[in-house]
């Protein structure tokens, strides 16, 4: 096993640690605060009309959203751990299209197992079928953008020298936000308004998706590792509707306190990122050193280092989201200071899950690159908006 190049964001040292956080993480977890922003802002605006026509798919959402960045967050550890075994060194590259299409694929897992689940508790079948559709032709577009986007994302540092695994996984999460939520509202605004139009975009979509599925090749490796995605996304997919019953149940709260609606999907998604930044790096190191390498200090300053920018992010958040309640929903809005206050702690227990689940993954023989970031951001998911309905309860 060779390796064909190492990059800036190796430092053993705390010192060196906390230097890479702060140049390269908090800039891209800052930036995905603000994607996550638009995701927010469009669902606060139009969680009514969202509510009131097609609650099954305020059900589903959460789902989609964390396993559609769950599943190109995979893609991006496996780009990572193949640049550097240098089995793949450009976009163009046919490995790198055809870990495309399989991710592409998986994305459909979640979307059938949460949609099925729905339906036992949105009894409107007529509706239900439509927002199918809405799903399955957003995801089919956003699955292209978020491909090709997560090849350039973990290619592109690493030919300049620089880490993808501290960068491409929250990037590519955030990026999954922030198309994925506007695209669903507004295909569910584009039925209500232009139906005829809503109609020959989604079969148009769905041709493309044909059209790809005949182009996929899948080795053996390809299968094998299809098949633990899609076991772990299915798994995850059952999870989430945990998260999506919670924001059904306690909708009336939530649209009291919107604030929270607005940040719910920055909160989320800064969990699975901080989350995910561990389990690539542990993930990688796994492939590169083998698990013991993990059992080291080494370890110990990347949790350090990253969880002192958790209070940054989380204060970043309270404000960011108030000034957008107030300047564009037009409602009051804070500063929670439980929430300010309490937003560490969930970031620790993420990377704490980032770090456990890489390691049992390798301990039972699947790859963690598979298995750890679905599992950390889907776990996070639950968690953030757990937390979330106590600020909102301990709002009102």
């Amino acid at each position: 096993m060779t390796v064909v190049r190492s990059a800036v964001g190796t430092s053993r040292t705390f010192r060196g640690k906390l230097r890479d956080a702060f140049l390269l993480s908090f800039p891209a977890l800052f930036l995905c605060l603000i994607f996550d922003f638009v995701g927010g802002a469009v669902l606060g605006k139009n969680w009514g009309t969202v509510m009131s026509y097609f609650p099954i798919l305020v059900f589903i959402m959460p789902g989609l959203m964390d396993l559609r960045g769950n599943i190109f967050s995979a893609l991006a550890s496996r780009f990572t751990t193949k640049l550097n075994l240098g089995l793949i060194d450009s976009v163009r590259d046919p490995e790198v299209t055809t870990q495309i299409v399989m991710a592409i694929l998986s994305s459909k897992i979640p979307l059938i197992v949460l949609w099925v689940v729905g339906l036992f508790l949105v009894h409107n079948f007529v509706q239900d079928v439509i927002v199918l559709l809405m799903v399955v032709a957003s995801a089919i577009f956003i699955g292209v953008i978020l491909g090709y986007g997560t090849a350039l994302i973990t290619i592109i540092p690493f030919k300049k020298g620089y880490d993808p695994d501290l960068i491409a996984a929250p990037l590519i999460s955030s990026i999954a936000d922030l198309i994925t939520m506007p695209a669903m509202v507004y295909f569910a605004l584009l039925y209500l308004h232009h139906e005829r139009a809503f109609y020959a975009l989604s079969f148009t979509m769905l041709a493309l998706l044909v059209l790809l599925a005949l182009k996929a090749r899948f080795k053996g490796e390809h299968r094998r590792a299809f098949g633990e995605l899609a076991a772990i996304i299915g798994a995850m997919a059952l999870i989430e509707t945990v998260t999506g019953g919670l924001l059904v149940t306690y909708e009336k709260i939530i649209n009291a306190v919107i604030i929270v609606s607005v940040m719910w999907p920055s909160v989320n998604d800064s969990m699975g990122n901080f989350g995910s930044i561990i389990a690539a790096k542990v993930s990688t190191k796994i492939h590169l050193e083998g698990v013991e390498a993990v059992k080291s200090r080494e370890t110990l300053y990347d949790f350090l280092s990253l969880l002192i920018l958790a209070p940054i992010i989380g204060y970043l958040t309270n404000l960011i989201s108030t000034w957008v309640v107030v300047h564009y929903i037009h409602r009051p809005a804070r500063i929670l200071w439980n929430f300010v206050l309490g937003f560490p702690a969930i970031i620790l227990v993420a990377m704490l899950i980032g770090l456990v689940v890489a390691i049992l993954a390798d301990k039972y023989n699947w790859d963690p690159d598979n298995v750890a970031i679905p599992v950390v951001t889907t776990l996070s998911d639950v968690i953030g908006t757990m937390f979330l309905v106590w600020v909102a309860l301990s709002a009102i």
